[in-house]
């Protein structure tokens, strides 16, 4: 940084310096960096600004974009005066509207009444130098809460009705124009729902605006189906449209990485969360359209998320691409919320999600950009529709996922259940459902409820409990299955609860599991929270699990997680959590019922990819683990990794006989009579039945042309310009 245009930025609290919106450097600095890199200085200070800033950065100004003009032209004050007069409306009004004509920020206190003198109601000075840019390529890179989705709804407000683009001529010769065609991307569908939702409140700010909606209707100003859709008739031979996408999983399920947004064509492209968007949908829907139409104005906004991608780039490796960088420290307010957000998040996270700072790697288990993957555009409330699971995650074989449920008992957090369900068609672990029973005077009781309910909802395959705290519960739980299985006439609810003694797992998490590779046949000893989070940790490395964007209390705990120490004598890590506040219940769950499928559903043959049956007791031969003699390594890792299993050559499978693995001993110790009296029955295997795969303002706008150039599958256990400048 050239210390001379020190001006140009401020530090924050926190150490980290950002441009300053309201800067003001010296009149004869200006026209010595104007004269060396050949700069606009007949433009708006903001544009001044801006370019001082890019020649600081990368030594020169390659930025494409009109300017914004410094002011009104000569004669303007006569003719405000006898627009006043003509208007019989106040000097100041009619200034106004004549500034409109050349000033975004006018054009917008014009319309939606904005004043510097409102509190509530005004533009903040770094959200003007956003509005009133007319860079061709922007990447604004913010922190939460800074008010990027309200700007940048006001901008496509302004472009729709000021921009008027050159379409040719008619048969006659006349020079044709039209109004922009906006395409909005966006990661998850509720984005989509709030950036659509800011444009129409402001437009029902201004019934004349209003009334160059076609699409109004009493549900509102735009239209969802086929996508979301906001369309204008801005004069008879003159229209104007903002479309709206998502770019999540969904779309991506043809194989086209891109689905219904391939094939569309715009004006302006705004990219919201870029750093969530896939590299395949920029690559595939965005590039292409740069490229082709050089024209093509693109805005993209994001709060980093921990990755050198296409975001990272744009912000810091291109110089013909204008970076506007404000933490969340420029919010007015900040100083009575921040220490709410500093409680709330992780050292690593606030950097990130507040700081906006690219953080690479980080001392968390769990990656910031493994975790956002991870995050997928569904609800859990929609999770048991399984036309919903095709359309919104791309599972084709909902009704044949494999299913567990991790429990974490807590008797001060509560009790955290969590249900995922496993997609050997497409090798994705889902996750369907996560929520928490509250500690109480009769916590046992609920909670044992509530394993039944969710038994009953969900019939998995497996579940899996943490056996601390909860080892009363689970042989209470089995105790309460076994007395089910002798009932004469069984409700379907019993019929279900009577099987929860064969699928629940007591899971100790300071004991050692042995583990057996399938490919070598050799034990390997683990602790049962090595396992764990290492098999967490490959699964999210691989981008395996996904589960709803809305649930901020995994996300963070995710990132909550660290390292505290290595241990000692083995140097083996030490897993714990960064601020209790936070906590880690949700997460254990997630990955004991995680756990639970890999270690329960291992595969160990390249034939039809069959998985061991339910609770993995029997120990096996070495020879046992190939299906024909002439079986090697590379076919068998090549069989494991078609089915989905990420580390294929870690899979490994559990061996019952140690510690709390087989804890449900006592009680069938306590009903052995019972016991020995069912096993007389015929009763077929009742558990694991196949399951069939389901079928497949006329006057501004007058006056703004001079912008127009601006499955499983298998049986069930398959798996520039003049230098003159004056200070304004």
């Amino acid at each position: 940084m050239d210390k001379r245009l020190k001006k140009l930025y401020r530090t924050n609290e926190y150490g980290y310096t950002h441009q300053d919106p309201s800067a003001s450097i010296s009149e004869e600095l200006v026209e010595e960096f104007a004269e060396k890199y050949n700069l606009n200085t007949d433009a708006h200070r903001t544009c001044i600004n801006c370019q001082l800033r890019q020649v600081d950065k990368y030594g020169e100004f390659k930025v494409n974009c009109g300017f914004i003009k410094r002011g009104l032209p000569r004669g303007s004050a006569a003719k405000a005066k006898e627009i006043a007069m003509q208007s019989d409306i106040p000097l100041d009004r009619a200034r106004k509207i004549l500034l409109s004509t050349i000033d975004p920020v006018a054009w917008a206190e014009l319309m939606f009444g904005f004043s510097d003198d409102d509190p509530n109601w005004h533009i903040r000075d770094y959200q003007k130098e956003q509005l009133r840019c007319s860079s061709k390529r922007t990447v604004v890179r913010e922190g939460r809460r800074s008010g990027k989705t309200f700007i940048i709804a006001l901008k496509l407000i302004y472009y729709i009705y000021n921009l008027r683009l050159r379409r040719g001529k008619d048969s006659a010769g006349k020079e044709l124009f039209a109004g922009p065609e906006i395409m909005v991307v966006t990661p998850y569908q509720a984005q989509l729902t709030n950036i659509f939702n800011e444009m129409e409140k402001l437009l029902k700010r201004n019934e004349e605006l209003c009334s160059y909606v076609s699409t109004s209707s009493a549900n509102g100003l735009y239209v969802k189906s086929p996508f979301f859709r906001m369309e204008f008739k801005l004069s008879d031979n003159t229209k104007a449209k903002i479309s709206g996408f998502v770019s999540g999983m969904g779309v991506k399920t043809d194989g086209s990485g891109g689905g219904t947004i391939r094939g569309q064509s715009a004006d302006i492209i705004y990219l919201d969360e870029m750093d969530m968007i896939p590299e395949e949908i920029l690559e595939k829907v965005v590039t292409p359209i740069l490229l082709t139409r050089s024209d093509t104005i693109m805005i993209a906004t994001s709060t980093p998320i921990g990755k050198k991608g296409k975001f990272h780039e744009w912000c810091l490796e291109r110089a013909d691409y204008k970076e506007d960088y404000y933490p969340s420290t420029v919010l007015p307010h900040w100083s009575e919320i921040k220490e709410e957000l500093e409680a709330e998040s992780t050292s690593e996270g606030f950097v990130a999600e507040y700081m906006a700072q690219f953080i690479e790697g980080g001392s968390g288990v769990f990656k910031m950009d493994w975790v956002h993957n991870a995050r997928a555009d569904y609800e859990y409330a929609a999770t048991m529709d399984y036309s919903y699971l095709r359309t919104n995650l791309g599972i084709p074989d909902p009704a044949n996922m494999i299913k567990c449920i991790g429990i974490d008992w807590n008797k001060n957090a509560g009790t955290e259940f969590f249900v995922i369900g496993f997609s050997a068609s497409v090798g994705k672990w889902v996750a369907l459902e996560a929520h928490n029973v509250g500690a109480s005077e009769y916590s046992a009781k609920r909670w044992v409820e509530e394993v039944i309910r969710l038994n009953f909802k969900w019939k998995p395959d497996y579940i899996y409990a943490d056996e601390g705290y909860g080892h009363t519960i689970i042989e209470d739980l089995k105790l309460l299955s076994h007395r089910k299985r002798g009932k004469s006439h069984k409700s379907a609810m019993d019929e279900e609860t009577s099987k929860i003694v064969d699928r629940l797992v007591s899971f100790n998490f300071s004991k050692n599991i042995n583990l057996k590779d399938p490919l070598t046949g050799q034990t390997i000893v683990k602790s049962g929270k090595h396992y764990l989070v290492e098999n967490a940790v490959r699964v999210l490395e691989d981008n395996r699990f996904h589960f709803p964007h809305r649930d901020e209390v995994l996300a963070k705990q995710f990132l909550n997680y660290i390292v505290l120490r290595r241990h000692a004598t083995t140097n083996k890590p030490v897993y714990g959590m960064e601020k209790k506040s936070i906590g880690d219940h949700r997460l254990d769950a997630m990955m004991l019922a995680l756990a639970g499928l890999s270690l329960e559903e291992s595969i160990y043959s390249k034939n039809n990819l069959p998985y061991s049956k339910p609770g993995l007791v029997e120990r096996r031969k070495k020879s046992d683990w190939y299906s024909s003699p002439d079986d090697d390594v590379d076919q068998n890792a090549r069989a494991l990794k078609k089915a989905g299993f990420p580390g294929a050559l870690e899979i490994m499978r559990i061996m019952r006989g140690e510690g709390s693995i087989d804890s449900d001993r006592s009680v069938k110790q306590k009903y052995r009579t019972q016991e020995k009296t069912r096993e007389k029955r015929s009763r077929g295997d009742i558990f694991h039945k196949k399951k069939t795969e389901p079928s497949v303002l006329e006057s501004i706008q007058n006056q703004s042309n001079q912008f127009s150039s601006p499955q499983r599958s298998g049986p069930r256990r398959s798996k520039r310009g003049s230098r003159s400048w004056k200070k304004k």
